[in-house]
């Protein structure tokens, strides 16, 4: 039994690794906003803050990207960036000054931010079934967001930051079991061509497809700073947010399951449009209703269905515009982008909050996910490669 446990590639290892590289990203980032508010942060503080996980990203999540696929070892690049993630989480436990919280929020989240095209291109390339790995995704980020919940209402802070350190060792740990990525994502017979980045932008649907990351995600990432303290407003408890916010992760179970009956059958534009129609159907919901059951039922439906439906897109537009042997760098450079419009959104709804509230926030959002639909409208992709059966 033992053997089997920790035999290369087996499943046992990659329910590790997603379980507890969610539970990891849930437990320090589903209530942030909260711990950061309940601390004595203004809002505007409190944006600065949660802004620089953008920032550090823009940096270090593509250079992550790149250094994993030029050493071909992306498994020890995003072991050790979770090492160092949950180090610094407990540091961060300690630390009251904004300008540190600044710093340690940015080298944290872009950390866990690296991990991520890494684990999304490891589910589409391994043995097993994309949506069989990531469900475990799912569990592992309900359970953070809820174990974050009851730890700030419950237990002294620096508890739910221990909790994130102890997680990013498991998560490394699975990462060491799981199988690299790197030896599948090319044909056996095909060498090795050296990495040149002018191949994106020398491609226009990858371009656009960029835009549509960057307005998307940018709305995406401010939504889940803001929709904890839009129902904490609305009267809703701390540790009943973390429930909501645990609940509303399951219902992405379904859209992963069965990601191999959709996602590779219709266009990357048709995809994307239903998303943002859904997206706009969400933030307008947030910033028209003041009623907390709307309010939650909305989250419950619609938050987790979104964004893990974009960063399913974010798989297939790149498998299907980008050289195989720059996948990760392509998934990088697009989480890297995805940063960049959160960093001035995110700076921008601490104001926009401190003077004219989070429904008018939300009204804002619906803005710009409008205008990301008719920005979707020229985009072209080929389905020329199967990505989640």
């Amino acid at each position: 039994m033992r053997q089997t446990i920790l035999r290369r590639g087996c499943y046992a290892g990659y329910v590790l690794l997603y379980f507890f590289f969610f539970f990891t990203m849930a437990a320090f980032n589903s209530v942030l906003s909260v711990y950061l508010t309940g601390a004595g942060k203004t809002a505007a503080e409190m944006s600065f803050i949660v802004s620089a996980a953008s920032l550090f990203s823009l940096a270090v999540v593509p250079a992550a990207g790149f250094l994993c696929d030029r050493t071909v070892r992306p498994r020890l690049v995003s072991g050790l960036l979770l090492a160092a993630a949950g180090v610094m989480a407990v540091v961060f436990s300690q630390t009251g000054q904004v300008w540190a919280l600044f710093l340690l929020n940015g080298l944290i989240m872009s950390c866990l931010n690296a991990v991520m095209p890494v684990c999304e291109r490891l589910a589409g390339a391994c043995r097993y079934r994309y949506g069989t790995l990531r469900v475990w995704g799912t569990f592992g980020y309900a359970a953070g967001a809820q174990a974050a919940g009851v730890a700030i209402q419950s237990f002294p802070p620096a508890a739910l930051f221990v909790w994130v350190f102890f997680s990013a060792l498991l998560a490394a740990a699975g990462f060491a079991v799981a199988e690299n990525p790197g030896d599948a994502s090319l044909p056996p017979d095909r060498k090795r061509e050296p990495i040149r980045l002018s191949a994106f932008l020398r491609n226009p649907s990858f371009l656009l497809f960029a835009l549509i990351t960057l307005l998307f995600c940018s709305c995406a990432g401010t939504n889940v700073v803001y929709c904890p303290l839009l129902l904490s407003e609305l009267g809703l408890s701390t540790g009943a947010v973390g429930t909501v916010l645990s609940v509303s992760t399951l219902m992405e179970i379904p859209l992963i399951l069965f990601s191999h009956k959709f996602m590779d059958r219709f266009s990357g534009k048709a995809l994307i449009i239903g998303n943002c129609l859904l997206a706009l159907t969400q933030y307008t919901t947030y910033g028209l209703s003041q009623n907390l059951i709307v309010s939650a039922a909305t989250l419950l439906l619609l938050k987790a269905v979104t964004s893990t439906l974009f960063v399913m897109l974010m798989l297939k537009m790149v498998r299907n515009l980008a050289p195989p042997e720059l996948t990760t760098t392509g998934l990088s450079l697009i989480n890297s982008i995805s940063s960049l419009g959160a960093i001035a959104l995110q700076n921008l709804s601490g104001i926009l909050v401190d003077r004219h509230g989070v429904r008018f926030l939300y009204l804002v959002m619906s803005g710009i996910i409008l205008f990301t639909l008719l920005t979707a409208a020229p985009l072209k992709a080929e389905n020329r490669e199967k990505v989640f059966g």
